[in-house]
C-alpha cells in the first residue's frame, strides 16, 4: 500500500470523492457524495451540501470510512479516521491507500448468493427476445470486479455472458452486469467453478457491491472479536 500523505499532497482541490460512512448501530455504510480539500497531510477534509449528511451523533466516529477520490478517469482510495464532522464537512486523516489491484482484494468477501449466468446476446436480437441459455448458479466470493461462483453444469466457451445477482446483506437488491469469464474448472464431477470479471457494470451497481461487502466484512470482524473474547473467557 502506498504511503497516504504522498497520495494526498498529489491530489487537486475540489475533485469529487465519495465516502461509506459508518454509523452507529447500524450495519450498512452511508454512501454520500461531496468533495475534497486539501488539509496536512494525513489530514483532509470532504465537503458536503447541507443537509445531506447524517447527524453527527448518528456517525460512528470510532470506526474507519471508506473514502474513493476521482483522480479525473481513474481513482485512488483511503481507509480514513473520522476526526470531526459537522453538518457539512468531516475532518479526516487517511490511514491506508489502495491501489485499483488492492481494491479488488480488500473488497473481496465469502459470500453466498443466488447467481444467474445468461447469454450475453439473445438468438434474435431484441428487448424482449429471451437468453439462447441460461444457468442458475452460487457465489463463493464477491469483489467490486468479479465473482466465483459454481454451477452443476459448465457455462457454454463465450467471451462474455450476462449475470444477475441478489446481494447478500443489502435487502434482497438485484443487479446486472455484463462479465467474462477469466477461469473455468470442474472442481467435482458435475460442478463447475467459474470466475467471472465485471466488464460493464455501472457506478451505482458498483457501490451497491463494495456497500454489501463492507456489511459482511464488519460482521465477520464482530464474529472473530467475539470467539476471541470466548475463547479468553
Amino acid at each position: 500500500m502506498s504511503d497516504p500523505s504522498a497520495v494526498l499532497y498529489s491530489i487537486p482541490s475540489n475533485r469529487p470523492a465519495r465516502i461509506f460512512l459508518p454509523l452507529v448501530d447500524r450495519q450498512a455504510r452511508f454512501r454520500v457524495n461531496g468533495w475534497y480539500l486539501p488539509e496536512q497531510p494525513p489530514r483532509f477534509s470532504l465537503m458536503f451540501k447541507l443537509g445531506i449528511l447524517p447527524p453527527a451523533a448518528q456517525i460512528d466516529m470510532g470506526a474507519m470510512a471508506i473514502v474513493t477520490i476521482d483522480m479525473g478517469g481513474a481513482a485512488v482510495s483511503f481507509e480514513s479516521k473520522l476526526l470531526e464532522a459537522s453538518d457539512d464537512r468531516l475532518l479526516m486523516a487517511a490511514a491506508k491507500s489502495f491501489s485499483y489491484k488492492q481494491m479488488r482484494e480488500f473488497f473481496r468477501v465469502d459470500a453466498v448468493t443466488s447467481v444467474i449466468s445468461s447469454s450475453f446476446e439473445p438468438e434474435v436480437f431484441s428487448e424482449d427476445s429471451p437468453a439462447r441459455w441460461r444457468i442458475s448458479g452460487r457465489t463463493i466470493d464477491i469483489s467490486g470486479s468479479g465473482i466465483l461462483a459454481t454451477f452443476a453444469q459448465k457455462p457454454p466457451d463465450e467471451p462474455r455472458a450476462r449475470l444477475e445477482m441478489v446481494l447478500p446483506a443489502s435487502n434482497r437488491q438485484k443487479i446486472t452486469v455484463l462479465a467474462r469469464p477469466v477461469r473455468v474448472i470442474e472442481a467435482q464431477p458435475s460442478l463447475y467453478e467459474v470466475a467471472y470479471h465485471f466488464d460493464e457494470i455501472n457506478q451505482d451497481d458498483r457501490d451497491k457491491i463494495i456497500g454489501c461487502c463492507l456489511i459482511i466484512q464488519r460482521q465477520m470482524l464482530r464474529l472473530q472479536a467475539e470467539a476471541r473474547n470466548a475463547t479468553v473467557l
